[in-house]
């Protein structure tokens, strides 16, 4: 009795397992780009929000110092028409009144003063003083000095004085000029004048 030969060989039995490998390894890679795809979704799908916040109101202010009277802010007539002399001599003394006020300004400040001649020879033999809350009288301050500059050749600063302004407030001032007494008479003759020079820093 001859034997029934066998349908499915060898040959068939392993192409049949190589297929189901191959079909498994390609489910498995679709797989995975079925998995990177949803990924990239999700990223486009992500979701955002902000948030802000605002500042209170900012308004700029204004530092105006003012001289004089009238107030003006440079050069005030009546303050270099009174502290004047024609003749200084040793001995002399002159003074004049000076208000500054913080009238337009819409912050308070502090002010230092400086002074300086514009004749350096002149300067050598002249002092000034500054004298607090008082005018002139005659020819001289009537409360004693706050602060004295010795030598006005060179720009120099009173020393210790800085004085607080609110707004809309003045500081009455009287400035006076000394020609210290023994003083040697510069010869020739000089003349120049004397800048005092008020200078205010917000607070």
């Amino acid at each position: 009795m001859s034997r029934h030969k066998d349908s499915v060989g060898a040959k068939t039995v392993l192409h049949r397992i190589g297929l189901a490998l191959i079909s498994a390894r390609a489910r498995a890679i679709m797989s995975i780009g079925i998995v990177l795809g949803l990924g990239a979704v999700g990223t486009l799908a992500a979701w955002s929000d902000t948030a802000t916040a605002t500042s209170g109101t900012f308004t700029t202010g204004r530092l105006d110092i003012l001289v004089g009277t009238p107030a003006i802010p440079n050069n005030p007539p009546v303050f270099s028409t009174t502290l004047t002399n024609p003749a200084i001599f040793p001995g002399d003394t002159v003074a004049a009144g000076l208000l500054v006020s913080n009238a337009t300004g819409s912050v308070a400040n502090t002010y230092t003063i400086s002074v300086v001649a514009s004749n350096a020879a002149l300067g050598s033999v002249l002092n000034s003083s500054v004298h607090l809350g008082t005018a002139a009288s005659g020819t001289a301050c009537t409360n004693a000095a706050a602060s004295t500059v010795t030598g006005l050749g060179t720009s120099k600063s009173f020393v210790g004085l800085s004085r607080p302004l609110a707004v809309n407030g003045s500081d009455q001032l009287c400035i006076s000029v000394t020609m210290p007494t023994g003083t040697p008479q510069p010869n020739p003759a000089v003349t120049g004048t004397i800048t005092y020079t008020i200078t205010a820093t917000s607070l």
